[in-house]
């Protein structure tokens, strides 16, 4: 279910882009009785079904529009975030074991500090109200790809060691130290052995990652920094007002903000609940994952269990032969 709300959310807003080019209905001013202009935003009632923001367009196609960029930019930053920390992860366990601890100190002081503050000290200073902005020669790319990186790379110490223990834990097992008697490198032992039990854990891993961008592009909305930096655009009465430029939900939700506390208040709150439900989404996908593996694990402990008890009912004669066969 939750991999078919994703799913679903893509795509239709990947539709709507190949029809309609992500244009945006905008209504103009509306009159009221006696003739004066009713200042946007519209209600529902108005302009069904949610009404317009405050520049006029429409809040379901804005929110359809903005689907695409969130849920890429979501599993983006959650790439980038897990893959190098795979590599790292393996550096650390077979060639840095010495220095292992200090990192992993290292790793746990970073999580002290908020996330959330530190991303926006940077990028509030770095693009959007700092040096490439007062330099003016940043691009709407630049700052998408400043924005991922600085939001992705923060997580990738954790995810490392992270990474690093549960290789420690898989290259404890049995056969693993059999097959290094036998002569298998580091290499193969990866490839054949590690990667089975690990992989599982990694999808599991990118679940959560993904998880906790969204929660942090949320946070970042709400501080007014937007994937692709923010643009300015003029409302129904010619007032320029800060806009996201991808219409991503969390760039929206940072937009709304101040609706909240207006006799507006579902405004803010259509990002909020749509933002939600994408979380909920993927943990349930997290959710159906660890029970798959939860349960396949009981599976394997059940199986050895029954084979020590093969082994140990046989008689010693019987042993012998099977051995011999």
């Amino acid at each position: 279910m939750g991999f078919s709300i994703i799913s679903g959310l893509l795509s239709i807003s990947i539709l709507y882009f190949l029809i309609y080019q992500d244009r945006i209905p905008t209504v103009g001013l509306l009159l009221d009785s006696s003739g004066k202009p009713i200042r946007a935003p519209y209600s529902g009632k108005a302009y069904p079904p949610l009404g317009t923001d405050n520049f006029g367009r429409n809040i379901v196609v804005v929110m359809i529009v903005g689907a695409k960029y969130t849920i890429f930019a979501g599993i983006v930053i959650s790439i980038i975030r897990v893959v190098p920390s795979i590599f790292f992860g393996f550096i650390i366990h077979f060639y840095l074991q010495k220095i292992k601890t200090p990192i992993k100190y290292l790793a746990d002081t970073i999580n002290y500090f908020p996330i959330t503050l530190f991303a926006f000290l940077i990028l509030n200073w770095v693009s959007f109200q700092g040096i490439l902005m007062m330099e003016a020669t940043n691009s709407y790319w630049d700052l998408v790809m400043l924005y991922i990186l600085v939001v992705s790379i923060v997580f990738i110490p954790t995810n490392s060691i992270l990474i690093a223990n549960e290789v420690q834990l898989i290259n404890k097992m049995e056969f693993i130290e059999c097959s290094r008697t036998l002569g298998a490198r580091s290499w193969r032992i990866i490839t054949n052995h590690i990667k089975p039990f690990l992989m599982p854990q990694l999808y599991i891993i990118f679940i959560r990652e993904f998880i906790q961008s969204l929660i942090l592009m949320a946070h970042l909305g709400v501080l007014s920094i937007f994937i692709g930096g923010i643009a300015f655009k003029d409302d129904l009465f010619g007032y320029s007002k800060p806009i996201s430029p991808t219409s991503e939900w969390a760039g929206t939700l940072g937009m709304w903000w101040s609706f909240l506390w207006t006799s507006y208040p579902w405004i803010s709150l259509v990002p909020i609940v749509l933002l939600t439900i994408l979380i909920l989404a993927a943990k349930s996908i997290l959710n159906g994952l660890q029970t798959v593996l939860s349960s396949e694990e009981q599976i394997v402990s059940v199986a050895d269990y029954k084979s020590v008890k093969q082994i140990e009912s046989l008689e010693p004669f019987q042993l012998v032969k099977e051995k011999s066969t």
